[in-house]
């Protein structure tokens, strides 16, 4: 296992690498030690973050190894799907995932998102319009997040 931490506008990032995948995107807070990038991989990977925080990148292209359920991985494999600065219901991608009344099962696949960011959580918010939960350090993280792709469209 090989990792890097770097800070980001939303605070800092640790990402993972196992076996020439990116397997985790860990949220780590304010308060962590920076570790350069070590391997191939994760200098990809940190390039391909600060692009898409400086607004370049609007989707990551690095090889990423789901250790997920079967059926969280159909969720999140159709999360990717789901455009840039966009947003879609629980709802909707419960149906977009094949059961249109497991709303409650997407909100766990997004719960334990392993790869957030690089597989778009942030993207799912609620029928109400509340942007709903998130699991990746703060409900402030999932707006920031939401408004900064709606403004770099």
């Amino acid at each position: 296992m090989n990792y890097t931490i770097f800070n980001t506008p939303i605070g800092f990032v640790k990402i993972i690498e196992n076996d020439k995948y990116i397997t985790n995107v860990i949220y780590e807070g304010n308060n962590a030690q920076e570790v350069l990038p070590h391997t191939e991989l994760l200098l990809l990977a940190y390039k391909q973050f600060n692009s898409y925080f400086d607004g370049e990148i609007k989707n990551f292209e690095i090889p990423i190894k789901l250790n997920v359920s079967p059926y969280h991985q159909k969720v999140l494999k159709t999360l990717m799907s789901i455009p840039y600065g966009s947003t879609i219901t629980y709802k909707k991608l419960a149906e977009l995932s094949g059961d249109k009344n497991a709303s409650r099962a997407v909100g766990n696949a997004m719960r334990i998102n392993p790869i957030p960011i690089i597989i778009p959580c942030h993207r799912v918010v609620r029928s109400n319009g509340d942007i709903g939960n998130y699991s990746f350090g703060s409900i402030s993280n999932k707006d920031w997040l939401i408004t900064f792709e709606q403004q770099n469209k």
